[in-house]
């Protein structure tokens, strides 16, 4: 997991948007954490399970993590900033903890991730849904 989000973290931008999907305990939560260890972030990386969203300003780039577990409704992620945040015009990269839960209020062009735990390991499949997307994928991919 820390090398597959050591390799994205390089190509991450402004705008870009990474949906993580998975069981509980998948590793979501450690994927961001290795992702912003990468991105020069030297502080603690807890889950925003409760706060919803927190901000990390790493050297290299602004990261805006999600957790939307205990939504219950889509109409709550307008009540947190999320459309705002989310928008690609908006400096940062989001990471989106259970994006699955509200699939179509989800940025159109973004990477999504799902980790599923099988035995001892974890599997990552990861797909894109626009052109800024999939130029991500392609240069993780070459990583």
């Amino acid at each position: 997991m820390d090398q597959l989000a050591c390799a994205l973290a390089p190509h991450l931008a402004d705008g870009d948007a990474v949906l993580l999907s998975g069981d509980m305990g998948a590793g979501k939560t450690h994927f961001v954490k290795a992702l912003l260890v990468a991105l020069g972030y030297e502080g603690p990386v807890t889950s925003p399970t409760f706060n919803l969203m927190q901000v990390y300003d790493a050297p290299a780039l602004t990261v805006l993590h999600f957790d939307l577990y205990r939504l219950e409704s889509a109409d709550q992620l307008d009540d947190i900033g999320f459309y705002e945040a989310t928008d690609a015009a908006t400096p940062g990269a989001a990471c989106i903890e259970w994006a699955d839960s509200f699939p179509d209020d989800m940025p159109d062009d973004a990477l999504r991730i799902r980790i599923t735990v099988e035995g001892e390991g974890r599997h990552v499949q990861a797909t894109s849904s626009g052109p800024r997307s999939e130029k991500l994928l392609a240069q993780w991919a070459a990583s």
